[in-house]
This record gives structure tokens, sequence and C-alpha cells, in this order.
């Protein structure tokens, strides 16, 4: 039985394996992006990079949390780490023998960002289950605190090894990193609920009891007080700001006239400005209501976008301290939404939940895609930073006066016992 006393350091070896593996991450993601923007100067083949990383949060998300939900995280965790290696491998090998192309890469970040789709709900599944939940939001500051110093020291990172040594030996980096952080994973016991201590069904069986737990999952979140209103806020917002990322290579070399290691300065900015917000919002809890702290991250992103859209071409630090402040936002807005997540959530249906949630945040990401890309194309990079900063403000105070985006908030989770959302009846 899982001992609920030593979550303090259960989480620890949980996450210092993960620290690894978001470090390598953002070198990756970093090295990849940049080697894309200096190949073909192209707005639209990195609003594709974006695209094709988050698509799978939109298709295969939903079918991965039923099994987060019956298979065992720890088992999903270790394989998810080695299959991001794999592809790491592969595409070192490519750079070996230089007959890497954009599509290649393009395909590869797709099943990067597939094995990484069955990492992150298992992750918070199991935080969930180990933290108890009036420690849950500075535990996901922690979360957040850790991802930003990862996106601090990535890009910095990144830089330095595109400037020094090939691609073959960056993608290497990645394997080595992932592979040592699977490691802490075998020293955890995790907790697991009483499907997931079940033997795994036959495939098709496996398949049809996906697609009917799927739809319960779906049921669960719609007939949920509050909870569809919130994520679909969520998503418009993302709509808006998820580009600012993607085009950030082409901000810097076509509008700011510089180079990877100025992008590099620019991701450390957003990481420092993550860690910064999350070591406030661990010391300080944040607001009252998870709500309105997550949705004042929102509006400080939105101000960070604005700045760096009203820079000029020789004000690169205002932009810098404008990504910056966007990082703040984000460590704010992103914890809180997740503390909220796993504190109204049955552990039973989390993984669904998370995994069914993440798809509807990213919703909006092909229109986002098909937006932006051309619209930087023919108003230029600059002009997208201006236009989103904006929007996501008058979103984001328009749902401070929402009273029904707050209801989720207010939930009381229902006991396992008879859920009535559901509308069955189930054991203890």
């Amino acid at each position: 039985m899982f001992i609920k006393e030593n979550w303090k350091i259960n989480f620890s070896f949980l996450w210092s394996g993960q620290i690894l593996s978001l470090l390598g991450t953002s070198i990756i993601q970093f090295s990849l992006v940049w080697w894309l923007a200096q190949k073909t100067g192209s707005a639209i083949i990195l609003s594709l990079a974006t695209l094709v990383t988050l698509l799978p949060e939109i298709l295969v998300a939903p079918l991965i949390g039923p099994i987060v939900d019956r298979w065992s995280r720890k088992k999903i965790l270790i394989y998810a780490s080695l299959i991001i290696a794999f592809f790491g491998f592969l595409l070192m090998a490519g750079y070996q023998l230089d007959i890497v192309l954009p599509w290649m890469v393009l395909l590869c970040l797709l099943l990067r960002s597939s094995a990484n789709v069955c990492r992150w709900p298992a992750l918070n599944a199991t935080a969930a289950q180990i933290v108890p939940e009036r420690h849950l939001t500075r535990i996901n500051a922690i979360d957040y605190l850790i991802r930003g110093a990862a996106g601090m020291i990535g890009p910095i990172l990144g830089a330095a090894l595109i400037n020094t040594v090939s691609m073959e030996t960056i993608m290497l980096t990645e394997i080595i990193l992932a592979v040592i952080g699977v490691v802490p994973l075998f020293l955890i016991k995790f907790p697991e609920t009483a499907a997931s201590s079940a033997p795994l069904p036959s495939v098709p069986a496996m398949f049809s009891g996906n697609w009917k737990e799927l739809k319960e999952g779906f049921l669960y979140v719609k007939r949920t007080p509050g909870l569809f209103r919130l994520l679909i806020y969520v998503s418009v917002t993302n709509l808006f700001l998820i580009p600012g990322d993607s085009l950030l290579p082409l901000l810097i070399s076509d509008f700011f006239g510089g180079g990877a290691t100025e992008l590099g300065i620019m991701g450390m900015a957003f990481g420092i400005g993550s860690i910064v917000g999350s070591i406030f919002l661990c010391f300080s809890g944040g607001f009252k209501s998870r709500i309105k702290t997550s949705i004042f991250g929102d509006l400080l992103y939105g101000i960070g976008m604005l700045l760096i859209g009203t820079a000029a071409r020789d004000q690169l630090p205002l932009a810098i301290f404008g990504w910056g402040v966007a990082g703040f936002g984000e460590a704010f807005s992103l914890a809180t939404l997740n503390a909220l997540l796993q504190s109204k959530t049955r552990p039973e249906m989390q993984g669904r939940v998370f995994s069914i949630s993440g798809s509807l945040i990213n919703f909006s990401v092909p229109l986002s895609m098909i937006l932006s890309g051309p619209a930087a194309e023919l108003f230029g990079v600059h002009f997208w930073y201006a236009f989103s900063g904006i929007s996501v403000l008058i979103l984001a105070s328009s749902m401070m006066y929402i009273p029904s985006i707050f209801r989720f908030e207010r939930y009381i989770p229902v006991e396992k016992q008879y859920d009535p959302l559901l509308n069955r009846s189930e054991s203890r």
C-alpha cells in the first residue's frame, strides 16, 4: 500500500527524473525550431511545428486517459521517456548521414509529442494522489518552477550547443538525459487505483472499454458545474497566446536582427519569469479564488505579449522583459488551473479528465496556426504579438465578471459510491 505520509520524498523522486527529461526536451525543442527557422525562414513552417507538437493533445490525449486510469502509471512514464529517446536516436542518425529534411523534423516533433501526451496525464494523476489537497497549489507552483528552470537553462544550452557542436551531438545529449531521467522512477512505489491494479484486457476489449470510458470522461467534464465553460475560456485564450512561442525565431531574426544567442536569451527570460512566478505563487498561495489567480496570470501573459508587440526594432530588451512577464503569468495561470483540476476530480477519473481537459484546451490550436502563420507572413511577425496581447487582455478581464466561470471552484467531487454525473452506482 502507498504510504501517504511519505509524500514529500515520493514527490521529490518523481520529479527529480522529470527535471532531466524536461531539460532535454527544452534543449531539443529550441534546437530543432531554430534549425527549421534557419533552413526555411517560413512563419508557416514554424506554425506547423507548433501544430504538430500540440495536435496529439487534441486527437490522442482523450484516448490515453482511460489507459492512464487503468494501467501502471510508472510503466507509462518509463516507456514514454524511452520512446522519446528512441526518436532522438533516429534524428541523430539522420543528421549524422546528412539526410534530414524539414518534413522529417516535423514528423519527429509529432511522434515525440505523442509520447509526451502519455506522460503528462500519468504524471499529473500520480501527483494528485501523492500530494495532500491543501498543498496542491504550492506543489504545482514548484512543478512550474522546475519547468521554468528547464525553460531557462534549455534555450541557453541549446544556443551554446548550436554555436559549438553539430546537431547529431545535440540529439545525443537528449538521449542521455532521457535515459538517466528514467532511473528515479524505479525508486518510487506508485499509488494505484483499483482499476489500475486489475489485469489488462485483450486489445479489442481494451479499445471497446477505452471508448466507453472516454464517453464517461467527456460526460463527467461536461456535467461538472462550470468545468466545460472554464476549459473553453482557456482554449480561446490559447488561440491568441500559443503562436507567440512558435513565431519567436522569426521575430528575433527578421524583426530584431538577432541570432541563436538572442533567441536563447529570450527563452531564458521566459524561464526566469516562470521561476519567479512559481516562487511567488509557492509562498503566497495566490488569491483566495484559484480561478481568479489563473485569470490574473492570463492578464500578465497578455501584458507581456503587448510589450513585445509595441517594442521597436532597437528595443530588444523591452521584448525580452515582456517575454519574462509572460513567463511569470503562465506560471500563475497553469499551476493554479492544474491544482484546481486535481482537487476537484475523483482519483479514478483523473487520467481521463486531465487528457480530455488538455484536448479541449488545445482544441483551438489548429485554427490558431491557420490564422497566425499567414497573418505573420502578410502583416509581419511583430503584428501578431500586439494583436494577441490586446485580445487576451480584453478576454481575461471580461471573465472576471462572469459568475458561471467560477462554478467549478465551488463544486465538491461526488463520492465514489454513487456519481449522479454518470448515472451509475459503484461499489466501494
